[in-house]
């Protein structure tokens, strides 16, 4: 019988880890080793999410002719575009590191996770650092998403070790490949759960039916075995058959003349919950969400001793609302209660003569950044209009959600968002008969390149760390 349909419960979303487009790409399998915490899977699921949307749009042109009225042909002139919206909860900023954002390890100190020493751990760079840089794993990646059957759970959340039998539950993969991340927004406010939303351009997307059976057979590596088509463990084999990764392709393609590249992939059983530091998390709640503004004074810089991005110069007056300088609203005593950051990295694709696809994309500049708040009026200032032109002010935002447990006091401060060189753009003030009155905020910047600390956006938290997750070509 055909299934009836297919619910939240049945899918799990993932991106590569890895370089999906390199040349190099043959589809060997990579040994197990159980993810960021030092595994070797080439993809990891994204967890806490809420929606995705996909979908893909093939532009055609009509071929008419004199003497016939419909078109003889309807030609594809341009390459087609596939997107990928999706939306999740905050819970730390792994989702974001995998993304390939630059995120600044909050504890890192001078080392990384190998305890090898890394020349950026006491630095912080703008987040879209790995993200323009086309020579970075950040640069473009594929996703994927997984598909179980009716009544099936996507996430595995039972004890160590995933039994063969459960290579059953799953029905299908659909991939993204050549996917370019196209913009992010994150929101938080009273009454609702931090969310992140970000979208996705690419170029090819596939399906494919489990099992795969192209992959049925031992690898030449000889310490992996699979079981209808589904990738288990050699050590495994002899207890049950532990499933470690299920079968897929490979969505990406060569731009050049559309030829895959390599035949396979393979995602690791999902498991709905990033382990280690911070991991645990079900989410960030808005109790636990402060937000400071005051006049910019110094450059993003991290402090080794907190791990989280801190701005030098101001004191610790500044670092709490203390700058009523905003004609009409007292910042100080207004009740915030909601902020929105948000930025798209429009991309222009690149076409030549012989190419079906665009052989880039490269990010249009400059990236505006947004940052919009609302708040409950409590006092007003003096101040006017002229005041603002006159003195034209930047300022710095900093958006703290700290750990919602109460294990640790003072709590930890899971996800910082600092934002650099805001200038003051709108201020709208509302009241009807029933409601606050209430003033709406906008300020916007630019981002600016990897050692430009004045301007932009800046990550430091909590993430998951792996071998994969964000270092560059060699």
């Amino acid at each position: 019988m055909a299934r009836t349909r297919v619910i939240y419960q049945n899918e799990a979303l993932y991106c590569s880890m890895d370089v999906p487009y390199s040349g190099n790409q043959t589809g060997t399998l990579i040994s197990p080793g159980g993810g960021d915490g030092g595994g070797n899977f080439n993809v990891m699921d994204l967890n806490r999410v809420q929606s995705i949307s996909y979908s893909f749009n093939v532009a055609r042109q009509d071929v008419n002719q004199f003497g016939e009225l419909a078109a003889i042909d309807q030609c594809i002139v341009e390459a087609p575009t596939v997107s990928l919206d999706a939306s999740y909860y905050l819970s730390n900023f792994t989702n974001e590191h995998r993304l390939g954002f630059f995120v600044t390890q909050s504890g890192e100190g001078t080392t990384y996770a190998s305890n090898q020493p890394r020349a950026d751990s006491t630095a912080t760079k703008s987040c879209i650092t790995n993200i323009i840089d086309s020579t970075s794993n950040a640069y473009q990646k594929s996703y994927y998403i997984l598909t179980a059957k009716e009544g099936k759970d996507a996430n595995y959340s039972g004890p160590t070790g995933v039994p063969c039998a459960k290579s059953g539950d799953y029905e299908s993969v659909i991939g993204i490949g050549n996917g370019f991340l196209s913009s992010y927004s994150t929101e938080g406010s009273v009454g609702g759960m931090p969310t992140v939303s970000f979208s996705v351009e690419g170029q090819n997307m596939n399906f494919v039916s489990l099992p795969d059976l192209s992959l049925s057979g031992d690898p030449a590596t000889g310490d992996i075995r699979f079981c209808n088509g589904f990738r288990v463990s050699a050590q495994g084999q002899a207890a049950g058959n532990t499933l470690v990764g299920i079968s897929g392709e490979n969505p990406a393609v060569n731009p050049v003349d559309g030829t895959k590249y390599g035949s396979s992939v393979c995602l690791p059983v999902p498991s709905g919950n990033p382990t280690g530091t911070m991991g645990e998390i079900s989410t960030l709640r808005p109790g636990d969400i402060t937000l400071t503004l005051a006049k910019q004074t110094g450059n993003a810089v991290f402090n080794a001793a907190t791990g989280v991005i801190g701005t030098d110069g101001f004191t610790a007056s500044q670092r709490g609302m203390q700058d009523p300088d905003y004609a009409g609203v007292n910042i100080e005593n207004a009740h915030i209660q909601s902020y929105n950051i948000s930025f798209d990295l429009s991309r222009t694709p690149i076409q030549k003569l012989g190419v079906k696809y665009a052989y880039a994309r490269p990010t249009d500049f400059p990236i505006n950044i947004s940052l919009s708040l609302e708040a409950i009026v409590s006092d007003l200032t003096t101040g006017s209009l002229a005041d603002i032109i006159n003195c034209d002010d930047a300022f710095d935002a900093r958006i703290t959600l700290k750990d919602p447990t109460c294990t640790v006091s003072p709590k930890p401060e899971v996800c910082n968002y600092v934002i650099k060189g805001l200038k003051l753009n709108t201020q709208s003030f509302s009241q009807s008969i029933g409601d606050n009155q209430t003033v709406s905020l906008d300020f916007s910047t630019q981002i600016g390149g990897p050692e430009q600390k004045s301007k932009g956006l800046f990550m430091s938290g909590y993430h998951m760390t792996g071998s994969l997750d964000h270092h560059q070509v060699s």
